[in-house]
């Protein structure tokens, strides 16, 4: 006969973090205004400028060769930067990241897991904005783990500068100053 009984203590950090990662992660794919910031905006950006002919200083070549990796690295930045500061800074003016820091889950991986949910988030970005740029035309160059390890560290650098401003700016300094240096507010 099996006894089910509670087995006190936290669970093992990498479960913790699993579990945080996929909680921010179902958080960010629940706000309207997130999703029109990081789907609908860039892909309504690269439809129109790769058939409008508003863009000429693309030099030799289709327009959506040009465009198609300014959107990627606008997207990564905006999602990382501007996503990441304004969420986190109004979580820490609402008192969330107080009650966080009162459970079991260490605060380093509160980080990592805020990180994995935009790098869950750009995963899925950068698979609809080069599904819709090969169907435009797109020929992309170069190689493909150097674009994987650029994506990355441009991650970890732009969450980094996210969280370092959520973290010492008041929530509303927050909004204006990564609203001004992103694309707006994800809040």
């Amino acid at each position: 006969m099996t006894t089910y009984s509670p087995a006190p203590g936290a669970a093992p950090v990498g479960r913790m973090l699993l579990a945080q990662t996929a909680f921010e992660t179902r958080m960010l794919l629940r706000n309207g205004e997130q999703l029109l910031l990081t789907v609908v905006i860039p892909t309504v950006l690269l439809v129109l400028f790769s058939a409008v002919d508003v863009v000429s200083v693309t030099g030799p070549g289709k327009r959506v060769d040009f465009l198609a990796p300014g959107l990627l690295a606008l997207a990564v930045m905006s999602t990382a930067f501007t996503g990441q500061a304004i969420a986190t800074g109004f979580e820490r003016r609402y008192g969330v990241l107080k009650r966080l820091g009162a459970s079991p889950l260490p605060r380093w991986a509160l980080l990592t897991a805020k990180t994995g949910c935009v790098l869950v988030t750009e995963a899925l970005q950068v698979a609809l904005l080069s599904v819709i740029a090969l169907a435009l035309g797109w020929s992309p160059h170069g190689d493909p783990l150097s674009v994987i390890a650029l994506l990355i560290l441009g991650t970890a650098a732009f969450s980094g500068l996210g969280l370092l401003m959520a973290g010492t700016l008041k929530a509303e300094a927050t909004l204006a100053a990564a609203g001004r240096a992103g694309s707006g507010p994800r809040r």
